[in-house]
């Protein structure tokens, strides 16, 4: 597997391989993949690493999964309107947390 990106975890790498391809169109949508080991070899990683991977790529909405039948790129693919913008979600929480810290605070004196 390539490492274009060698700051990002293992797991991460397949996860953007898998959806390079798909972006791509080498896998479309309602194409089954191969099994976890499959991936794993595909990818050179390990087989938890490559199951980790698959999991996060249908949290994430690229996979669908049937249990016993195997796992499928998803009919309906994320866009960038699903995507979640991590930074700006982290700074809220964070504003967040430090309100609910304050009103802690004040009810404790209150007490």
């Amino acid at each position: 597997m390539e490492h274009s990106n060698p700051g990002l975890a293992a797991y991460q790498r397949v996860v953007e391989a898998i959806k390079r391809e798909i972006q791509a169109g080498t896998l479309s949508p309602g194409d089954r993949l191969p099994g976890n080991r499959a991936v794993a070899e595909k990818y050179d990683v390990a087989l938890g690493t490559a199951q980790k991977a698959l999991r996060a790529l249908q949290d994430e909405g690229w996979l669908t999964s049937t249990p016993s039948v195997g796992v499928f790129v998803s009919g309906r693919l994320p866009s960038d309107e699903d995507a979640v913008d991590v930074p700006k979600a982290l700074a809220e929480l964070k504003s967040e947390i430090v309100n609910l810290a304050k009103r802690v605070e004040e009810l404790e004196r209150r007490s």
